[in-house]
């Protein structure tokens, strides 16, 4: 028994990690683009950091996919070869090498499951941070791409900026944007466009606002103005469009403390959360009997066969996952989150337990 145990499960962890490596490589492609667009003005390091925090969220669902896509396969040429034929003509059950993928599947589970509770929480908290430290070290530390500043609809110019980092002889065009603001003067008494004799830019270390200072300025129409502030949050401008700081960023025993401490805003909200990782961890221990059983269904079919007939778990868990979080807004009950799991138990339980006996 051990034979065929060790004969299977070093073809299926060969040939997961192989799928893996080729998925994760897709998805990681699919983010270049972004991680260099987000780390313009910094280095190679900062690409690969950004592009590495986004496709950390592909993590788990990754895992499950490899190793479906890998069980049906290894198990679909192993029938189409005729050799779990000879298992069963030999009087071995064809749950024997079951146990191989088995033993993977339960390994990725356990690996998910911390990758769920504390290093995608972490990841996907930290990729913006990257981009806001980026841009805040940019702006101070540089020329600020030669002669002319953009905050969103803000546009500043100078002809000269001297050995302090004060800006000379500056033309602003302010507008409005997210993540700017104003102070000093009233912002009515002044035009769209206007100069300034002087600017600057200063900032408190470990803030992530930056304040642009002028002074003596000169309206269209030669109006002054004493000075002016202008206040940028580099966080609000880089991160446009991203959600708000939530449970997807705080780690699973954090969330259960501030439930239990009765601090957290949404109990139900968490509890979800919490339920829902649990359940993506578990996925792939519930696709590896599944992998098996396709993979020996389509003994005749092929092996493309296989890899289309896996697309029907996938479909069915991605659909649940997308009706959870529907069903617990209207019933209230955070163990809704495990309704993915729940549809893949019920509908694979029966073909896997009627091909197992044949």
């Amino acid at each position: 028994m051990w034979k065929i145990h060790r004969y299977y499960l070093r073809e299926v962890t060969v040939s997961t990690i192989l799928t893996f490596s080729v998925l994760f490589g897709i998805v990681m492609i699919g983010f270049v683009s972004r991680g260099i667009d987000r780390s313009q003005g910094g280095n190679l390091f900062d690409a690969m950091l950004i592009t590495f925090y986004f496709t950390a969220d592909a993590f788990p669902h990754l895992l499950s996919m490899s190793l479906l896509f890998a069980s049906a396969l290894t198990f679909a040429r192993a029938s189409q070869e005729r050799e779990i034929t000879a298992i069963r003509g030999a009087g071995i059950s064809p749950r024997v090498p079951m146990v191989a993928v088995l033993l993977v599947g339960l390994f990725f589970s356990l690996v998910g499951s911390y990758t769920q509770h504390y290093v995608i929480p972490w990841a996907h908290f930290n990729k913006y941070r990257v981009v806001a430290d980026l841009a805040r070290n940019l702006f101070l530390n540089t020329d600020m791409s030669g002669d002319k500043i953009v905050f969103g609809n803000f546009v500043m110019s100078w002809e000269s900026k001297d050995a302090g980092g004060h800006f000379r002889n500056v033309i602003v065009k302010r507008g409005k944007g997210r993540g700017l603001r104003s102070s000093g003067a009233n912002i009515a008494e002044i035009g769209e466009v206007f100069e300034a004799n002087e600017a600057w830019l200063e900032h408190e270390p470990g803030s992530v606002e930056l304040t642009l200072k002028l002074r003596d300025l000169r309206d269209a129409v030669g109006m002054r103005v004493e000075r002016m502030d202008f206040i940028v949050n580099i966080r609000e401008i880089t991160e446009q469009g991203r959600l708000k700081d939530g449970d997807k960023d705080v780690r699973s025993d954090q969330l259960l403390g501030e439930v239990e401490r009765g601090v957290h805003h949404n109990p139900s909200g968490a509890r979800f959360t919490i339920h829902r990782r649990a359940c993506f961890a578990l996925i792939p221990f519930l696709f590896a009997p599944l992998g098996f059983c396709i993979g020996v269904f389509t003994r005749d079919r092929g092996r493309v066969t296989a890899l289309l007939l896996s697309m029907i778990p996938l479909l069915l868990f991605y659909v649940s996952d997308v009706l959870s979080p529907q069903i617990a807004r209207l019933t209230q009950w955070p163990v809704v989150a495990w309704f993915p799991a729940f549809m893949i138990t019920v509908l694979g339980a029966p073909f896997c337990w009627r091909l197992l006996r044949l």
